[in-house]
């Protein structure tokens, strides 16, 4: 399925879709150079290297894929510069500011585990309530591109 509306900038990227809803992702990656040093822990599962990996919020981004091929059509908002204050976010704020407004929710899909959720300042007891109803556990996070979009 195509997107018949898309705004793409080196900080951003928005796919305008048909439903009040927008998913989050971010697409940088955190070093200059690939590694040379890349371990799998049998354990957790994980590959991991001392110098870093680079790949950032891929599940985010993987999730909001699926979500397209089940047929939902959200509008989707890919950022870059996450790690380096939000960059991309700011970006998008400043060239496009109606962006937050336009929806009933936003949601970005950045989390390390696979059952916690983060409502970074959110006020709104009953969607947080419906939330965790799925089996997710409430975590604290510092902060990523949906504080910057809501700010």
């Amino acid at each position: 399925q195509r997107y018949d509306k898309v705004i793409a900038r080196k900080e951003y990227l928005v796919a305008v879709g048909d439903i009040p809803i927008a998913l989050v992702a971010h697409m940088d990656t955190v070093f200059k150079f690939p590694v040379s040093n890349l371990y799998y822990d049998r354990k957790k599962e994980v590959l991991w290297s001392p110098e870093g990996l680079g790949a950032d919020d891929r599940a985010g981004i993987f999730s909001i894929v699926q979500i397209v091929k089940d047929g939902f059509r959200p509008t989707i908002i890919l950022t870059t510069d996450e790690e380096k204050g939000c960059l991309g976010a700011q970006a998008l704020v400043k060239y496009v500011p109606e962006a937050p407004t336009k929806f009933k929710y936003i949601l970005e899909l950045d989390r390390k585990g696979y059952n916690d959720c983060v409502f970074y300042e959110c006020d709104n007891p009953a969607f947080t309530n419906y939330v965790k109803s799925f089996g997710f556990e409430f975590d604290y996070g510092s902060f990523s591109d949906i504080s910057e979009i809501l700010k």
